[in-house]
């Protein structure tokens, strides 16, 4: 054996005893895995819709003027508070308030005559005909004087009821057209939410049903309604009833044209148990499986479990789980079968 070959022996003999002197040191066991818990529960296979819709006035009072006249006065503005006889407008009397002065003047001597006459005819000294003539007179002349304070009071236009004034289709200075509306009262101490619903869902509306209604103008705020009114007419295009929603708003935040969501819900049967869709896992033969925490709370056990339908809030669990089985809920990537776990509280 030459020099070179030796020395690889020895060389080699001398690695193999110290590797025998030295063994790797074991690792310390993975300390237990914190993981949040909680028990299945059972859930409703509740549906909820949202409709879209618009905010309506509980009622609209129209107001106009019945005669001819020029403008002189608009006492309100739109968004003002009215209480019901409140003077609202006016319009130039002058030509009326003289007419209605001669009229109670007419009626003044009418009654005068009247009462001269009355006295004459009991005695005989006045004929039948003289005395209908002054009663006839005098039935006229109170005729003409109430046409004619009808007229005068018809120059102020007053609010017939409380609310809030909606619209003004006048200004002072403008002729005045009888009967055509000059400014709207709205009620909205109570408004209504309108809203179309399609055909194949208004058979599950019922009077009195509940809603949510959210009205984005005002930051997404949400109040809570009745259904009212269900339409029994379809709209031939869209094929959709509308329904209306009461909406208390005592504060009067809600407008009347605001676009509002309608949401309602339709509560079903309950379906089982229902887990969070995060606790459920596949294994690499695409089984559904969860952990749960075993009596003891220490271990994590791999569960296979069935599924149904995605419901609200979770998957439902139709075999694999009790009730009272603990399911972790999170830090379960983290696990293997019979991992030591830590059940900590969020």
């Amino acid at each position: 054996m030459n020099r070179l070959a030796y020395a690889s022996i020895t060389v080699l003999a001398l690695l193999l005893i110290l590797t025998g002197c030295h063994s790797p040191a074991k690792e310390p066991p993975p300390g237990p895995v914190n993981v949040e818990v909680q028990n299945p529960r059972l859930a409703a296979d509740q549906q909820d819709l949202a409709y879209s819709g618009t905010i309506e006035e509980s009622e609209s009072i129209s107001h106009s003027f019945s005669i001819v006249g020029t403008v002189t006065r608009v006492l309100v503005s739109e968004g003002t508070p009215v209480r019901k006889g409140q003077l609202l407008a006016e319009i130039d009397n002058t030509t009326v308030r003289n007419a209605n002065d001669m009229a109670q003047a007419t009626l003044a001597q009418a009654e005068d005559a009247y009462k001269r006459l009355t006295p004459m005819h009991t005695s005989g000294s006045l004929t039948d005909v003289k005395y209908v003539e002054a009663e006839t007179g005098l039935r006229q002349a109170r005729a003409g004087a109430a046409i004619a304070r009808k007229s005068l009071d018809d120059c102020r236009l007053v609010a017939t009821a409380d609310g809030v004034v909606g619209r003004i289709s006048l200004d002072p200075g403008t002729v005045t057209v009888p009967n055509v509306t000059s400014i709207t009262i709205v009620k909205i101490a109570e408004v209504f939410a309108r809203v179309a619903v399609p055909e194949n869902e208004i058979a599950r509306i019922r009077r009195g049903q509940t809603a949510e209604i959210r009205i984005g103008a005002l930051g997404g705020r949400e109040y809570s309604g009745t259904i009212e009114e269900i339409g029994v007419l379809a709209d031939v295009l869209a094929h959709s009833y509308r329904i209306r929603i009461s909406v208390p708003n005592p504060g009067g935040d809600i407008r009347p044209g605001m676009v509002c969501t309608a949401n309602l819900r339709f509560p079903g049967q309950v379906r089982g148990l229902v887990i969070p869709n995060a606790s459920l896992m596949v294994d690499e033969a695409g089984r559904n499986f969860v952990y749960r925490v075993d009596a003891a709370g220490q271990k994590a056990v791999r569960t296979f479990v069935t599924t149904g339908a995605l419901v609200r809030g979770g998957i439902e669990i139709v075999t694999g789980l009790g009730p009272d089985d603990l399911v972790v809920t999170a830090g379960q990537q983290k696990l293997a079968d019979q991992s030591s776990v830590r059940v900590i509280h969020p």
